[in-house]
Parts: C-alpha cells; sequence; structure tokens
C-alpha cells in the first residue's frame, strides 16, 4: 500500500497511459451500448410495422458503431502517442552521457 501511495504521489511513473486505456474502454463500452439500445429500437420499429425505419437502423447502427469505434481508438492512440514519446525521451536522455561536468 505504501508503494503505491509513494507511486501516486511521485512523478517517477506517469499515470496517463494507464487513464488512457481506462477511459478507451468505458467509451468502447458506451459505444457498443448506443449501437445496442439502436438495435433495440430497431426490434421495436419492427413490431410497430414501420418496416423502412427498422431497416435503416439495423443497417445503420453497426455501421455508424464501427466508425465511431475506430475513431474513438484513434483518438484515444493519439493521447498515448504524447505519453509514449515522452517515455523514449526519458530512454534517450538516460543514455546519453553526463556533460554537466565540463
Amino acid at each position: 500500500m505504501i508503494t503505491f501511495l509513494q507511486r501516486f504521489l511521485g512523478f517517477e511513473r506517469l499515470l496517463g497511459p494507464g487513464l488512457v486505456r481506462v477511459v478507451y474502454y468505458v467509451g468502447a463500452g458506451l459505444i457498443l451500448l448506443f449501437v445496442g439500445f439502436t438495435v433495440f429500437m430497431a426490434l421495436i420499429a419492427l413490431g410497430g410495422g414501420n418496416f423502412g425505419q427498422a431497416l435503416m437502423q439495423l443497417v445503420s447502427a453497426p455501421v455508424v458503431g464501427a466508425v465511431a469505434f475506430v475513431g474513438w481508438r484513434f483518438l484515444c492512440e493519439l493521447c498515448m502517442l504524447a505519453f509514449l514519446a515522452y517515455e523514449r525521451l526519458c530512454e534517450i536522455r538516460d543514455r546519453l552521457p553526463d556533460y554537466s561536468q565540463f
């Protein structure tokens, strides 16, 4: 517990990549929930006799969900890119010789 608190209060390790993953999974769940709700509403419209609306929703819901999922993944990868670049720059800094003595 103390090491977790020390890691949380210290800035040796970034919290961003973990938070981006959590936000990604929450967003992906919301997209799936949206697609499921839209398919459910299409089935209700089909039961109500509105075949045009039901067909349009049954076709468009998975397509819009797939596009939204790809866009969401791209956005989260852009956020992760900043953290990965920071980690890579720290590795490069650590490999460089120390010129502060000169």
